[in-house]
């Protein structure tokens, strides 16, 4: 990969920046030595992975992405309604207004298909909402040649506005993904975003969280599950930069065999924001010897009168529990599946959406180990 587009896609070379890539270095520099051509933006989807994009629920509400560049093809708003305006700025980046209340969530399907060489693409997403909307986000990968992608997405909310929003990866190990948030919460809105992240060669998730005006609002809740080699690095940069502001962070992650996980959360109170009100907890299980998770939760607080709290757990399954499934006739594998789904469903609680819920927890359902034992 040329020196100069890797430094494009990551920001101005930087001690903080270095220090963000601490625990994912070694990812990082396999995929620079790479040589990446542009990726297709033509190509055509596989039956199997179309059937992964068709949510019933979303339906006429789809807009589709191959390797980053839309597509008319395979996309569908037939039924997303005047108030959604669609706007192609150019080749690489669509702006997207919501201004009127929407109970039914607009779906942007991410599809990363491989070519005869490994393949990058680049695009970008502004997203401006000012009414009250949900918004689902899916990246899939199709197995093949690397593919490396970096989406770039800003998001404005206007005051009283109040965006719901699902993301989640369920991507082939010949995949990568850099996924960038920047995301600017108005006066007594709310953002609401669950993720879940599965797959991999290595994805690193960024959200930069501007609480920007009195009131503002966010809850970040998400959860990774992991195995073989692949590597997940989340980073969560959330400012409280006005009065009176809440926020509530939840993730959860899993790690067998010899994937790495990373969780770096931090929280800064800035001067002035008195009535603060922040809240972060992570926990993190490891199903094998040889998994590995770093956990690092982070609070500043340069205010007063702020209410705050954070932690950070990384452990394996509670053997009393196990056993005390064994004991009521549970086989040690369905014991182990049933308390590693118990844990990570707590990060999808929040999804008022049942249909999507129960899907995310299907697709966990299948990525998570249910066939052996240590």
């Amino acid at each position: 990969m040329d020196s100069a587009l890797l430094e494009s896609l990551l920001g101005t070379p930087s001690r903080e920046r270095e220090e963000s890539w601490r625990y994912s270095k070694l990812a990082l520099r396999a995929l620079a030595q790479q040589a990446f051509v542009a990726a297709a933006a033509d190509s055509t989807i596989a039956v199997q992975t179309l059937n992964r994009i068709d949510l019933p629920f979303t339906r006429g509400r789809r807009m589709v992405f191959i390797n980053g560049r839309y597509s008319e093809r395979y996309s569908d708003l037939s039924k997303a309604g005047t108030g959604i305006v669609v706007h192609r700025k150019s080749e690489k980046q669509v702006a997207i207004s919501i201004a009127t209340d929407s109970a039914e969530p607009l779906h942007l399907a991410y599809v990363n298909i491989g070519g005869e060489s490994a393949g990058l693409w680049q695009a970008a997403i502004d997203i401006n909402v000012h009414g009250h909307a949900e918004l689902i986000e899916q990246h899939v990968g199709e197995n093949g040649a690397d593919v490396f992608g970096a989406l770039n997405s800003r998001i404005e909310l206007g005051a009283h506005a109040e965006l719901r929003a699902a993301c989640w990866s369920d991507l082939a190990d010949s995949v990568s993904l850099l996924r960038k948030v920047h995301c600017a919460v108005g006066l007594a809105a709310m953002y609401s975003v669950t993720h879940a992240h599965c797959g991999g060669r290595l994805q690193r998730i960024e959200s930069h969280i501007d609480l920007a005006d009195t009131r503002a609002r966010c809850r970040s809740r998400g959860v990774f599950a992991l195995r073989g080699r692949q590597h997940a690095d989340i980073h969560l940069d959330l400012r409280h930069n006005a009065r009176d502001t809440q926020s509530a962070v939840l993730w959860r992650g899993v790690a067998d065999q010899r994937a790495r996980g990373v969780f770096h959360g931090a929280i800064t109170v800035a001067a002035g924001a008195d009535g603060a009100d922040a809240q972060l907890q992570t926990k993190n299980l490891l199903l094998s010897p040889q998994a590995e998770i770093d956990a690092q939760p982070v609070l500043e607080i340069y205010a007063d009168e702020v209410k705050a709290s954070h932690g950070a757990t990384v452990g394996q399954l509670d053997e009393i529990a196990l056993f005390y499934l064994r004991t009521r006739g549970v086989s040690a594998v369905a014991a182990r599946a049933l308390l590693i789904s118990g844990f990570c469903r707590e990060a999808l609680e929040s999804i008022p959406s049942a249909e999507l819920r129960e899907y995310l927890e299907a697709m966990l359902q299948a990525r998570l180990p249910q066939d052996s034992v240590p």
